[in-house]
């Protein structure tokens, strides 16, 4: 297996990332396997200011990989110059996934339900 492209969840939003800002922070979803968490969690956590800041597991009807094992959204901190490094660490490290979309920080905790992202 290989990863695959995004599919988005039913129900949100999507909403694209401005690449501008250097100093900033981003979050990527990424979806992988229940049992490759804790593998990611731990290989993305090497790359400087970025880790894992949320992971949510997936209804079956939700998961997109080929298999029927469960699988969890990690969303991944990280600041924009790290993600080259972030990308192949993932790659590296798992064999299969998916590498969704990457909002700003502002946007991610908007959609988290925090008010005008603050």
């Amino acid at each position: 297996m290989a990863y695959a492209a995004y599919r988005e969840h039913p129900g949100t939003l999507r909403m694209h990332a401005p690449v501008t800002a250097t100093g900033s922070f981003y979050v990527l979803d990424v979806t992988v396997c229940c049992a490759d968490a804790l593998r990611v969690r731990r290989s993305v956590s090497g790359c400087p200011d970025a880790g894992v800041v949320r992971c949510e597991p997936l209804l079956h009807a939700l998961c997109s990989q080929e298999s029927d094992a469960p699988c969890v959204r990690l969303m991944i901190r990280l600041p924009i110059a790290s993600y080259a490094e972030v990308l192949h660490r993932l790659i590296e490290c798992v064999p299969s996934g998916e590498i969704g979309r990457l909002v700003s920080w502002r946007e991610h905790l908007a959609r988290c339900g925090l008010r005008d992202g603050h």
